[in-house]
Parts: structure tokens; C-alpha cells; sequence
């Protein structure tokens, strides 16, 4: 009995070391960001289909040479942002950009994240969702990549000679990497 006991206990200790050696790499991209960039005031005219806001364009270093060795199993990206708009009504997207650091501008790539919006005069809007994406993963295991935040404005339903104004606040950009051993 204290055999098969020992067994029981040994047999979980043996099997532990036989998993499938994963790297999760958790990438907090908002950190990359200048606080110039995670906090901006927007003021849209009134009465436009559509106006666009580029926020933020940067380069984020990651951790050199995880390509070579890992195979990416899954990418997530936690994304949030909050609006507090003083005047005006409009609706839009907040259109995230991840790319591998070989591309020069990342907003000539697809968005990995679209999150649409509406806002109303005196309101406080929070948008948040989180996506995966092949894309992302891709870009997460380079030694760097290029991280681009824009908002698209459709400030129609606010009469002309207004303005849409309010201040963009983005809470949360954080990347979850899953990569399995590639040798």
C-alpha cells in the first residue's frame, strides 16, 4: 500500500516535466506608448462623413530571436480605450495597427482590431474587446514591431460649425503570445 502511495505521488512529479515547453509572452504594448500618445484631445468638425485621427505610430523592441525557435500556437490582444466627449455627436472606429518592424508606416497594413464607437455630448464612452489574429502573432515574434492607433469620425449627425471635442484615452493594449518549440 505504501508503495502504490508512493506511485501516486511520483507519477504527477514524473509526468510534469514532459509538457509541451511553451513561451507565453505577455507584451504590455500601451507601455511602449508616449503618454502623448495614450491621452489625446480630438475636435472634429461637424457634418462629416468621415475624419480621421492618427493617435500614435511607434516602434515597440521585443525580445530578439524568439523567431528562430518557437513556432507562434495563438495571439490574443486585450484592447481598451474610453472617450470623454464634451460637445457634439458622432460615431467611428478605433482602429488598431500591429506590424512587423520591416514595415515602414503600420497603418498600410489591414487593422488587427476595428472597435466602433458612439458618442453623445457630456458622455463618457468605454469601447473595449479582445481579438486574435495571425497577424499579431506574426508581428510579436520579431525583435521589434510597429504599433499605430487611429480613430475614424463620422460627425454627421453634429450640425455644421460645430465640433465634436473630447479627450481619447486608451486603458489597455496588452498582447498574449503563445509559441511551442520549434527545434
Amino acid at each position: 500500500m505504501r508503495l502504490r502511495a508512493a506511485w501516486l505521488l511520483a507519477l504527477p512529479l514524473m509526468l510534469s516535466g514532459c509538457g509541451d515547453r511553451s513561451l507565453i509572452l505577455t507584451v504590455d504594448v500601451l507601455s511602449f506608448l508616449s503618454p502623448s500618445d495614450v491621452s489625446q484631445s480630438y475636435s472634429i468638425p461637424g457634418g462629416f462623413p468621415a475624419d480621421t485621427v492618427d493617435v500614435a505610430s511607434e516602434t515597440v523592441n521585443l525580445l530578439p530571436g524568439i523567431e528562430d525557435v518557437t513556432e507562434v500556437a495563438s495571439a490574443t490582444l486585450k484592447i481598451g480605450a474610453s472617450f470623454d466627449n464634451q460637445t457634439g455627436s458622432a460615431s467611428g472606429f478605433l482602429l488598431i495597427y500591429i506590424a512587423s518592424a520591416d514595415s515602414t508606416d503600420p497603418f498600410t497594413t489591414t487593422p488587427i482590431a476595428s472597435l466602433p464607437f458612439s458618442l453623445t455630448p457630456g458622455n463618457v464612452t468605454n469601447v473595449s474587446t479582445e481579438v486574435s489574429s495571425a497577424a499579431l502573432a506574426q508581428a510579436m515574434v520579431h525583435e521589434s514591431a510597429r504599433v499605430g492607433v487611429r480613430i475614424t469620425f463620422d460627425s454627421t449627425a453634429t450640425p455644421l460649425l460645430q465640433f465634436v471635442a473630447g479627450t481619447e484615452t486608451i486603458t489597455q493594449l496588452l498582447a498574449v503570445v503563445i509559441t511551442k518549440k520549434n527545434l
